[in-house]
């Protein structure tokens, strides 16, 4: 009777340690989640852009895509989702590459054009200053199936967007 009263206060206690731990996990800063997506088909955007532009399965054909630019200013399937959020200061971003290209998820002091000339041509946009940044590629962007994961946010209001396509955006207000 001893044991099984020692191994029920184990695991009661056990239990509580586990709630105490989950209350402290809600309680701290919190982290939301943007999916980074596009529709790209890896036989016309390979054919445009070189082997490996693409690596999903169907989608939007390159001169679609173009046709979307050129028409909308935009390609929809193409984007950041949310476009808006909300979160606590101090909390983090994980940003999901769920499409078949490489994306960046970049902050930047004023939405503009992105660092692809012929992008920024069809569009008519100025590249934004941060295209001048050394190594901004590399810091944030990612390829297909990666997640970044940004710093602690601070108040205010936070843009991101991709470098490449810079109708990707997304707008994150910190309380």
């Amino acid at each position: 009777m001893g044991k099984t009263r020692l191994f029920g206060t184990a695991v009661a206690a056990s239990v509580v340690a586990a709630l105490g731990v989950a209350a402290v996990a809600v309680g701290a800063a919190d982290s939301r989640q943007v999916q980074v997506l596009d529709a790209c088909d890896p036989t016309t955007f390979d054919a445009v852009l070189g082997e490996g532009a693409c690596v999903r399965a169907g989608g939007v054909a390159f001169d679609t895509f173009i046709g979307q630019l050129l028409s909308q200013g935009r390609a929809p399937a193409w984007r950041f989702a949310p476009e808006r959020l909300k979160l606590e200061a101090g909390a983090t971003i994980g940003a999901v590459n769920r499409g078949g290209e490489f994306h960046t998820f970049t902050e930047v002091a004023q939405f503009g054009g992105g660092c692809v000339d012929e992008l920024n041509e069809l569009l008519g946009l100025d590249p934004v200053p941060e295209c001048e940044v050394p190594g901004i590629f590399g810091t944030t962007g990612l390829a297909p199936g990666e997640t970044l994961v940004t710093g602690p946010l601070g108040p205010g209001a936070h843009r991101f967007m991709c470098l490449i396509h810079p109708w990707m955006r997304t707008t994150v207000t910190g309380s």
